[in-house]
């Protein structure tokens, strides 16, 4: 087997099914789970991902004093109340432990068993690749998409993290990781706020939302693993690449005959 560092970019929950043989995984929603959750973690709250409505009250049952958030589009009847990041910032709950129903509990649960789950937001992003960077070998990184659909922005977050990972001496895996990487080239957190679910988010009432991601860029040094059904803050030291293997001035992926973004 090949000692080398490698880097594979997926798309939908589905992905995490197809990650057999790496060693870690990370998750995006950047609009909006995985930049709620990171916010209330960073915040010092403990966050529970659930899939269903029936697991959010069972949990909260166990949990006594747990507060049940939402944050997807659309919502059933009967779901719990929508709390984006830019709510969960606004301190309007002081619950110490915040239940979170969205699709991402499904993408977590799915890696396979000895894998390392992590879940990044544009916020998260440096520190994300920092830590990867200094554990692991073999990365997926998925976007989760939205009604099956695959959402611009987890790509573009996905790549601009394969590309951060590829300065600490990371390859691409497969002509898709390199296409990606090639399409959104240079971090544009402009191109997020033009995507269809932002543009979604606004018609919804919910432009706070949107202006809070675009608005938090790499503030955080904070990793978050999933870990026994809940999302932990892991330890890390966020060096320089060259701490952890980059080569000075490392030679760019190849992206002949790459789309290229707009």
């Amino acid at each position: 087997m090949t000692d080398q560092r490698v880097v594979r970019i997926d798309a939908l929950p589905d992905g995490a099914w197809r990650c057999h043989g790496y060693d870690a995984v990370v998750c995006i929603d950047v609009l909006l789970s995985t930049t709620t959750v990171v916010t209330a973690a960073a915040m010092g709250r403990r966050v529970f991902p659930v899939a269903t409505p029936l697991e959010a009250l069972r949990l909260q049952i166990r949990l006594s004093s747990a507060l049940v958030v939402a944050d997807a589009l659309e919502q059933p009847a009967d779901a719990a109340p929508l709390a984006g990041p830019a709510r969960i910032a606004s301190g309007f709950t002081l619950a110490r432990s915040l239940v979170h129903l969205s699709p991402l509990a499904e993408m977590l649960a799915a890696a396979a068993p000895g894998v390392t789950v992590y879940v990044a937001c544009l916020r998260n992003l440096k520190a994300t690749a920092a830590a990867i960077a200094q554990r692991h070998r073999r990365v997926a990184v998925i976007g989760i998409g939205e009604g099956g659909e695959v959402c611009a922005e987890d790509q573009m977050a996905a790549a601009w993290l394969a590309g951060r990972l590829h300065r600490f001496g990371f390859a691409p895996e497969g002509r898709n990781t390199v296409a990606e990487v090639a399409r959104w080239g240079q971090p544009d957190v402009s191109l997020v706020g033009l995507s269809r679910s932002a543009e979604r988010l606004r018609s919804r009432g919910r432009s706070e939302e949107v202006d809070f991601v675009l608005g938090h860029v790499d503030d955080l040094d904070l990793v978050l693993a999933f870990e026994e059904g809940e999302l932990r803050p892991k330890p890390v030291e966020v060096a320089r690449p060259q701490a952890v293997g980059e080569r000075t001035g490392a030679a760019p992926w190849p992206v002949e005959n790459a789309p290229r973004g707009h």
